[in-house]
């Protein structure tokens, strides 16, 4: 009986500490990585600051004051908030509005992008419902992979449609936590967001260049030229970024952001370009320090609970199996090792169970 309780402890020891090494691989290798993802209810709002060195006012040049349409040294302040739609398995509907005003609240402009995204690399897809309506992209759109690693990705640049590559360039230090810095540059091509190209005006009439000569510098040629033009002046522009990112690499999530903005006009008069490259933006912006403090918070909390199933939880569920396959080994092996109890003695007695006496003489022999 007893050797029986006893197969049955070991059976079910090691039972017990096998299942504790499967919880443990399970828990890291398939449950988290599932669940690590972009959350279906994801609703954040960034807060920037910043200054323009340049600006053009929209306003002011839609209602003729041309002593203000452009803007020198205003301090800007911005918003972006990034809202998931819907989701689909593994991808999501994002929404990505920013908008940008002058400090005094004037706004400056407003642009609204949807995609579709990967909820784990957040990497834009093709692959979702046919209902979405979305933007076409590539690369990253609008945050990092959860699990960003020590390497370049690609960006998307909205204001261009096309992307760009996102630099690593090292590991730093921000709001007590680990972060990997990218960095964004893009050299200046030709903006295609009609939401931007709304914002800024495609022609501008001759009156409105002669009270603009002295800040665009015309060669005089050009300036005895400006009275005669009958047809408002084509302009096209061109937008280049240089951006820096403070990446959380557990979440994905960004820290701290640095930017600078510049979008850039040329005119041309009978076919010919009369001015290039003249600024008409060129805002700097980066998180406000209530921005990084909520993002490091949000980083923080996100990556404790990540690390909690990822790592703590596995291996506590991996030391105690181990220990009890230990327990187990132990126990079978004691239980091999003990001495059996003696059998009881079955042997049947004797007929004569007198003992001899050993005082007794043996009977002498007959005499002959």
């Amino acid at each position: 009986m007893q050797s029986r309780t006893r197969l049955w402890v070991v059976a079910g020891l090691g039972l017990l500490g096998l299942l504790s090494l499967a919880a443990a691989g399970i828990l890291k290798w398939a449950v988290v990585p599932g669940a690590a993802k972009l959350p279906s209810d994801e609703n954040t709002t960034r807060q920037y600051s910043g200054s323009a060195k340049v600006l053009l006012n929209p306003q002011a040049l839609s209602t003729g004051d041309l002593s203000t349409v452009l803007l020198a040294n205003v301090p800007v302040t911005a918003t972006r908030n990034v809202k998931t739609l819907a989701t689909s398995g593994g991808v999501a509907q994002v929404q990505d509005t920013r908008t940008l005003s002058t400090a005094n609240g004037q706004p400056i402009g407003t642009t609204q992008a949807t995609y579709a995204v990967d909820r784990k690399t957040l990497e834009a897809t093709s692959d979702h419902p046919s209902d979405w309506q979305v933007t076409a992209a590539k690369g990253l759109t609008v945050s990092f992979p959860i699990g960003a690693e020590r390497q370049n990705y690609t960006g998307w640049v909205p204001e261009t449609q096309t992307t760009t590559t996102l630099k690593f360039l090292r590991q730093e230090t921000k709001q007590g936590l680990t972060t990997y810095v990218y960095q964004a540059t893009t050299q200046p091509a030709p903006i295609t967001d009609p939401q931007v190209l709304s914002a800024l005006p495609p022609a501008l009439p001759g009156s409105a260049l002669q009270a603009l000569s002295s800040l665009l510098s015309l060669p005089p040629a050009v300036t005895a030229l400006l009275p005669q033009l009958t047809q408002p002046v084509p302009v096209t522009y061109t937008y280049q970024v240089n951006s820096t990112y403070w990446v959380e690499p557990t979440t994905g999530l960004v820290v701290d952001t640095q930017r600078e903005d510049i979008r850039a006009a040329s005119l041309s008069v009978a076919g010919q370009t009369i001015v290039s490259g003249f600024r008409v933006f060129d805002v700097t912006t980066a998180f406000t320090s209530a921005s990084v403090a909520n993002a490091a918070n949000d980083a923080m909390d996100k990556k404790n609970t990540i690390d909690l199933y990822s790592y703590t939880v596995p291996l506590l569920l991996l030391m105690f199996g181990i220990l009890v396959l230990i327990a187990t080994a132990l126990v079978f092996w004691l239980s091999r090792s003990s001495p059996h109890p003696p059998s009881a003695d079955t042997t049947p007695p004797s007929a004569d169970t007198t003992p001899p006496d050993s005082n007794t003489a043996p009977p002498a022999a007959a005499a002959g």
